[in-house]
């Protein structure tokens, strides 16, 4: 069947899009100034005694629109909308927005809108005067350096026609590099990384397949720690687990020149965290000889679609998870201890829940992320609340940690495809859904698109519903989680990240897990912990469904020009078998089917209102709940009015 060219991810004009959306969604932009066509032709022409028939005759069938001005101002700015399914109005994403200017003489000027020229007016016209000044500086700048870095994006080195199914090893690093081209769906500032130059985005941003090399610093063993799973830390280290033969004599030759003993541990640094971090935030550690900074460089890995994760190409097994102080979503990209050890309680608790259900102990693969090690100056052999130290933004500028996917995903006959990748289209390219029609041998059919969509969609709802049974619910977006094929068909799903997972403690101790007793400072009641199955599921609505399964249904829609409408039907559908087939208590469905299927509304994650009106922890993101429609209730209306 025919498909769309389409490119929403390196376009200024999708800033535009997913600003607006947030904008919408978050009540920035009040229900009150969305009007139909023939009461924004009435208002102007009472307000401003002219007639701008002409300008609306540009949006051909378009009957809903956002009108904005202020009453001190000579001019307004008008947004063609459309109703949607997951929240109430959307921004038509192929139409242009305006801001216009009254002159004199029954005349007025336009211009189309960027996202940056969009939000200044919305300043100017006073919507954000309970803000911060300096947040909506600081929003305003991020803003203009993620419309310039998504213009470099559009350079990218995505060629998808030499992919192939056949090197399953191989694919898989190539779709990550693809689910980097969009980062965090629907998010206006997902490809800002502040912290890079021009220069620096082109080298170390996934989409551009450039090999990234890691510069290497010996430390003094007595301030380090280590991972669970370090325990023969001789041959359990970094140089000796990522370097081949040759890369290692290179790092030997360099230790015994400058004679520096077995004291001492050496890890890699990301080239740009060496270079712009070490002598900032190390300099004291290099003066009394606690760190050595060393000449020796190696090469070889790529950036993953988290940017901080990196990829081999030798050794597809193993990526290396370091911290790079690249503002990205909010914050920086530390790489806290505290985050790892609870990671390490996480994957304890998936191991097993995995034993639990008969159904997760076949369809649920863990990545293995217990072996790390990381600088902590005082009091290392102290993993308490007690040490401060462990919550100090310092210690978390160094740090490595080692992931182990599991080995026969990356072999015939399994495939694993990272769900971020299926989230956008690129103008040219395959998208990756055809891989998943191809390995299972079908046609790009309505039929078979379908077919397949919804066993994507039941295998993500019954394994998520599952752990969610058991009070488990992982870090679910499209990064974290991925699909895994064995001969071509749907075998369950790939989790890596733990340190995200959430629980219910109840539910947990039901079944008789234990309280992973999280790591957290004393005046701090660490946020994995939820106090209610509402609290809990909304993970499942917000970065499960809103997120990462809109953003395939979405791009499935694009790409093979199908009504969003039924696939949004599919989904619904899909999500009530697996709720009515996952064994919960009638109790807990009953709760459930209240909270998925009947209240009015579903939470929200908001994008925008936590950078312009909160502050947050050192190494958390900015988080904040809103609501909007439950789009189950949307579908039904829908179809009644239908």
């Amino acid at each position: 069947m025919n498909t769309m060219l389409f490119s929403p991810t390196v376009t200024t004009q999708m800033i535009l899009v997913d600003l607006v959306n947030s904008f919408l969604v978050e009540g920035y932009i009040p229900e009150h100034v969305i009007f139909t066509k023939t009461q924004v032709l009435a208002l102007l022409k009472d307000r401003f005694e002219q007639n701008f028939n002409a300008l609306f005759e540009t949006y051909l069938d378009q009957t809903s629109f956002a009108l904005l001005f202020h009453s001190d101002f000579s001019e307004f700015m008008v947004l063609p909308l459309q109703q949607a399914i997951q929240q109430d109005w959307v921004i038509q994403a192929h139409m242009p927005a305006y801001q216009v200017w009254i002159q004199a003489e029954q005349n007025y000027q336009l211009r189309a809108l960027s996202a940056l020229d969009f939000f200044d007016v919305m300043q100017r016209f006073g919507y954000f005067s309970h803000c911060e000044t300096a947040k909506l500086e600081t929003f305003r700048d991020d803003l203009q350096l993620s419309m310039m870095q998504s213009q470099l994006t559009a350079q990218h080195q995505i060629r998808t026609e030499t992919w192939g199914l056949d090197c399953p090893a191989e694919l898989f690093i190539q779709l990550e590099q693809y689910a980097g081209l969009r980062d965090r769906p629907y998010h206006p500032l997902a490809k800002l990384k502040d912290g890079f130059s021009a220069e620096e985005y082109l080298q170390f941003s996934p989409e551009f397949s450039q090999p990234i090399p890691l510069r290497w610093v010996a430390v003094k063993k007595a301030k380090l720690v280590y991972g669970q799973a370090v325990t023969q830390i001789e041959t359990q280290q970094p140089a000796k687990i990522f370097l081949d033969h040759e890369q290692y004599a290179a790092l030997e030759q360099e230790l015994n020149q400058k004679e520096i003993g077995d004291e001492f541990l050496v890890l890699p640094m990301h080239i740009w965290q060496f270079k712009h971090i070490l002598s900032e935030k190390f300099a004291q550690e290099v003066v009394d000889g606690v760190m050595i900074p060393l000449e020796f460089q190696s090469t070889e890995m790529y950036a993953s679609s988290s940017l901080r994760s990196l990829l081999s190409a030798s050794k597809p097994q193993d990526s290396l998870k370091l911290p790079l102080a690249v503002k990205s979503l909010g914050s920086l990209r530390f790489l806290p201890i505290v985050k790892m050890i609870n990671g390490q309680k996480n994957q304890k608790l998936l191991q097993d829940a995995k034993k639990l259900d008969e159904v997760l102990n076949t369809r649920l693969w863990l990545c293995d992320e217990n072996q790390w090690w990381a600088y902590l100056p005082h009091q290392p052999e102290n993993l308490t609340p007690d040490n401060l130290t462990l919550f100090d933004e310092q210690p978390m500028h160094l740090a490595v940690q080692r992931r182990r996917i599991p080995a026969e995903l990356l072999q015939q006959p399994y495939q694993i495809i990272p769900m971020a990748s299926l989230g956008q289209c690129l103008a040219g390219e395959t998208y990756p859904f055809e891989f998943i029609l191809k390995a299972q041998k079908l046609q790009s059919t309505k039929e078979n698109i379908i077919a397949t969509f919804k066993m994507l969609c039941r295998d993500f709802f019954d394994v998520n519903l599952r752990l969610f049974r058991l009070g488990l619910m992982g870090e679910i977006h499209g990064q974290n989680i991925c699909i895994v094929l064995k001969q071509g068909q749907f075998a369950g799903l790939m989790l890596r990240d733990h340190d995200s997972l959430r629980i219910y403690l109840p539910w947990l101790q039901q079944q008789g897990l234990e309280d992973p007793q999280y790591l957290s400072p004393h005046d701090f009641r660490i946020t994995l912990y939820h106090d209610s199955i509402k609290d809990l599921i909304l993970y499942l609505q917000t970065l499960g469904i809103q997120v990462n399964l809109a953003s395939i249904l979405e791009s499935v829609a694009e790409y093979y020009q199908l009504n969003t409408f039924e696939l949004w039907q599919i989904l619904a559908q899909t999500l009530q078998e697996a709720l009515n087939a996952v064994p919960f208590s009638d109790e807990a469905r009953s709760a459930l089917q209240h909270i998925l299927f009947e209240k009015e509304h579903w939470p929200y994650k908001q994008l925008i209102r936590p950078l312009l009106e909160q502050d947050n922890r050192t190494g958390s993101m900015p988080s904040r709940m809103g609501q909007t429609c439950n789009f189950v209730k949307k579908l039904q209306t829908a179809e009644k009015n239908d």
